[in-house]
């Protein structure tokens, strides 16, 4: 009989580390990481393959180094037609937002989740490799792409596409804006101030996004100056732009700020 059991509890530690790996790649496939990575190859494959690399170098994953901190782009494309910011959604499902709205929804089924807009996510990696670079705002375009089963529920900004949509949209601009030494030198800048994309450089970014949502569940109790509620603002310009602070919500009325130490 203990022979018995334990031949068959050997069998059942046998099965366990034979299914372990399979549950590990499953679960690694579910995880937003993954979805998002995946999105990024899709979107990167994509503009390789459609877009001349003669005119149009493309950088993937970018971390770039910002006032306070960090900031991961999906995908920057220089060109002598502009500056391409690309940020990429591996979502499901039908998608619906504007332009204005803080935030956009995802309905799956009866199911509806709210998502930050992605256009108002990506501003601050415009504006970052905006003052990297030293070029006028007009020169830079933000890029929104959805990869993944989903569509569009509403009517969607002119610069919020699917899949190869983007190639279109960056071949859609035709005017030049850089000769070709101008080109080289936005190239060369950016490959000088990216950090390495090692693991060492992830692990400190997603602690720095960490630290950010931490401190947004720590709201001051009024504006100092009006004692009107506190909302968390970013800076747009100056020596601290993309910083984080609390700054009243009645502003312009109301100039009140709170520095995030």
């Amino acid at each position: 009989m203990a022979a018995a059991v334990l031949h068959f509890t050997s069998g059942l530690i046998k099965v366990f580390w034979l299914l372990l790996p399979a549950a590990v790649v499953v679960r690694l496939i579910g995880s937003r990481r993954f979805k998002g990575l995946m999105g990024e190859l899709r979107v990167s494959w994509a503009v390789r393959r459609h877009l001349d690399r003669r005119v149009y170098h493309t950088f993937c994953n970018l971390i770039l180094p910002t006032a306070d901190g960090t900031t991961q782009v999906d995908h920057v494309i220089v060109s002598r037609y502009g500056i391409f910011v690309i940020e990429t959604k591996n979502m499901q499902g039908v998608i619906s937002g504007s332009r204005q709205e803080r935030s956009w929804t995802q309905q799956i089924g009866t199911h509806v989740r709210s998502f930050q807009n992605p256009l108002h996510q990506n501003y601050k990696h415009t504006k970052v490799v905006q003052e990297l670079l030293g070029v006028s705002k007009a020169h830079v375009f933000s890029l929104i792409v959805f990869v993944g089963r989903s569509e569009f529920g509403s009517s969607m900004p002119e610069n919020v596409t699917q899949g190869s949509g983007v190639v279109e949209l960056i071949q859609a601009r035709k005017k030049r804006l850089f000769n070709s030494t101008q080109t080289a030198a936005l190239i060369s800048t950016i490959n000088a101030a990216k950090l390495k994309n090692s693991f060492r450089n992830r692990k400190r970014h997603i602690e720095y996004v960490q630290s950010l949502v931490a401190v947004k569940q720590i709201r001051p109790q009024s504006c100092p100056l009006c004692g009107s509620p506190m909302v968390l603002r970013e800076a747009k310009r100056g020596k601290n732009m993309g910083s984080a602070f609390w700054g009243c919500s009645t502003f312009p009325v109301c100039e009140g700020t709170i520095n995030i130490a």
